[in-house]
């Protein structure tokens, strides 16, 4: 098989791209980009769009009714099809994967390859085996904070964790460097916290590069991150000020710089692939999005969110003891468990479905899937958040015994859509690089990956069938 790489840029769309190419500060995108094939990816799944449904279709070959994959916290046994790095690891090959969506439970990866799951993973699992620490952090990171938002740190026995392997996991002392930096300086500027969830990125960047040989790397290697998209999602507005009506002016509290930030930290993966490409000619690299965004006005919104911040006490709320579930890792508006009583798991879902505010508004989505239930917190109006109470059983009950918290946020300006950017550079003798952006289906992904792989050759028919 010939060597392929897959930067998995989570919802990146075209017109993000395009903003930002030509600038000076980027110029590894901008070399990137020049060189490669370029096409557009069209999610195909019905329903809402998400990338724990959109990401899986594309390693899977099939949308979201064939895969079954609806949400996160499921169990992987009722998921249907067989993910690229399955097959190829089942083709006697070594694979290196690094966060995709839906990667729970690792497989062993073969001599020299590597395996490190999602950040919404059931444990710390991961290959080789001292990544584990690392992992641990990560998932008790996301655990404390959905979001990724809080300024909260990771606790003195996490650190501890970090330091046990932190050289042979491959995080540069530049990158403890700009961490420490990090800190400091929100101390005196606390708009700067919006900064550090894209060090989750940093961090787990440089455990790619310390593993990925370019001399001889695994025939299939991924590399999944959401930090561009995260602040798409939030701060939008601020890049794209023109989709809400204003003018292209510079605003001195405008976010744009933060998204300059996360395109600096892309920028540099890119200056790392194209090096790994001049030491290896053989080695492909893949850009992928599953889907993209753009602009959205959520008028509605009024600046508050009430957030499942402890969800042992909403499910004990409705009659579960602790040992009736296993909370498992989701996105905020959701949380996850899986209770294995049919009987328990449908009373559960009974008594949230049932679950109000003070003024009727329905407080929770239930989704049944195989053994899990996938609880969605709605957005009900502000005098009913205030209130403070919600009506369970009977009951009118403070949110705060139900797990539940009022939290004030930005209502957010940047949401999914079905087309995203996907781009193809390898060592051609003489073709000249396709800037079509044709836009495919995203499950003709899956045969058109294992195309390339098994004859190191680009068939566009493949994904135009």
């Amino acid at each position: 098989m010939r060597p392929v790489l897959v930067l998995e840029i989570n919802e990146m769309p075209w017109r993000l791209i395009d903003r930002y190419v030509d600038s000076p500060d980027f110029p590894h995108i901008c070399q990137f980009f020049e060189r490669s094939h370029q096409y557009t990816n069209v999610a195909v799944d019905t329903g809402e769009l998400s990338p724990w449904v959109t990401w899986p279709t594309m390693h899977r070959g099939m949308n979201n009714e064939a895969h079954g994959i609806r949400n996160l916290g499921q169990n992987p046994s009722a998921f249907q099809g067989c993910p690229i790095w399955h097959e190829v690891r089942q083709a006697g090959e070594t694979i290196g994967v690094c966060g995709p969506m839906q990667s729970w439970p690792p497989i062993e990866p073969g001599p020299g390859g590597f395996y490190v799951p999602d950040t919404f993973a059931h444990d710390e699992k991961c290959f080789p085996t001292y990544l584990e620490p690392i992992q641990a952090v990560n998932l008790a990171q996301v655990k404390k904070n959905p979001r990724v938002i809080s300024a909260s740190l990771p606790s003195m026995h996490e650190v501890a964790l970090l330091l046990q392997n932190i050289s042979k996991a491959g995080i540069r002392i530049r990158t403890l460097g700009k961490i420490t930096s990090q800190l400091l300086s929100e101390r005196f500027d606390r708009r700067r916290v919006s900064r550090r969830p894209i060090y989750q990125t940093v961090l787990f960047w440089d455990v790619f590069r310390k593993h990925f040989k370019a001399s001889s790397p695994p025939a299939y290697s991924s590399f999944f991150t959401n930090h561009i998209a995260g602040v798409m999602h939030r701060f939008w507005k601020d890049v794209f000020p023109e989709d809400f009506g204003k003018e292209c002016t510079e605003d001195v509290d405008s976010f744009e710089p933060l998204m300059r930030f996360s395109l600096g930290i892309l920028d540099e993966m890119l200056a790392d692939v194209l090096a790994w490409m001049e030491k290896n000619p053989a080695l492909v690299t893949v850009f992928a999005s599953s889907m993209g965004q753009a602009a959205i006005h959520r008028d509605y919104h009024e600046g508050v969110e009430l957030h499942i911040t402890n969800v042992n006490s909403l499910l004990e709320s409705t009659g579960l003891t602790p040992g009736d579930y296993v909370p498992r890792l989701a996105m905020v508006p959701q949380v996850a468990a899986e209770i294995a009583d049919p009987k328990l798991r449908e009373q559960t879902r009974f008594h949230l479905l049932r679950a109000t505010t003070i003024g009727d508004h329905p407080l929770f989505q239930v989704d049944e899937i195989g053994t899990s239930l996938s609880i969605t917190m709605t957005l009900p109006p502000k005098t009913d958040i205030e209130a403070g109470v919600a009506c369970l059983g009977g009951n009118r009950m403070p949110y705060s015994s139900l797990g539940i918290t009022p939290q004030r946020i930005e209502s957010g300006t940047g949401y999914h859509i079905p087309a995203g950017a996907f781009a193809l550079l390898m060592r051609e003798n003489g073709s000249h690089p396709n800037h079509s952006r044709s836009s495919f289906r995203a499950d003709r992904y899956k045969p058109w990956m294992m195309n390339l792989l098994k004859t190191g050759q680009h068939h566009p028919e493949s994904l135009f069938p």
